[in-house]
């Protein structure tokens, strides 16, 4: 059953409500057609600036009192607030923080335990997540392989000795990959990038 934005408890939940909708983020921008982007624009600021306050900050075409004055704007402007909405969506995806009084916020409980033993755990969710995706059946045998090649360069990426913000440049580009996937991939792989704990 298809879910909405009230009835996310959890991660799979977010995965399944918010990765589409990047998914048709991206197809948007893809098709430089206005007409689609006004439509998608409109689609996500109805979905999601009810429950996250300040959605549109920063945003061409935006008032905190009145919302975004759709009469004024055109394809650069759709184009560029399309591509921030989408960073935010997958902001939330990778559990970064909603302000308080969010309505998202107060409904979604992501916990990622920090221990001495976290690296160990890692290593550990890294090997589960390869045989995650060795037993979907949905994949064949070309988009396995793929996936558990993204999945070990996600290891390697963890163990560099390199900043988080440079971890953080790497993982996007598999992320927009994984999204693309399926909600089972999505879910899988976004496991992965949480325990990572990139802090960004």
């Amino acid at each position: 059953m298809k879910k909405d934005v009230l009835s996310i408890k959890n991660r799979e939940d977010l995965v399944e409500v918010i990765a589409p909708d990047i998914k048709a983020i991206d197809e948007a921008i893809k098709s430089s057609d206005e007409e689609k982007m006004k439509n998608i624009h409109l689609k996500i600021d109805g979905k999601y600036s009810t429950y996250i306050p300040g959605f549109g900050k920063s945003m061409y075409g935006y008032s905190s009192a009145d919302g975004f004055a759709y009469n004024y704007m055109g394809k650069e402007s759709y184009l560029h607030n399309l591509r921030i909405m989408k960073g935010r969506l997958e902001g939330y995806l990778c559990g970064f923080p909603t302000p308080q009084n969010s309505k998202i916020s107060q409904d979604i409980s992501v916990s990622v335990p920090v221990s001495n033993s976290n690296d160990i755990n890692i290593n550990l969710s890294f090997k589960d997540a390869r045989k995650q995706i060795e037993e979907m059946p949905g994949l064949n045998e070309a988009e396995t392989e793929e996936l558990k090649t993204k999945i070990n360069e996600l290891e390697q990426i963890n163990n560099e000795k390199i900043s988080k913000k440079k971890k953080w440049e790497k993982v996007k580009p598999i992320i927009s990959f994984v999204l693309d996937k399926g909600a089972d991939v999505a879910i899988t792989i976004m496991g992965l990038i949480l325990q990572m704990k990139l802090g960004i």
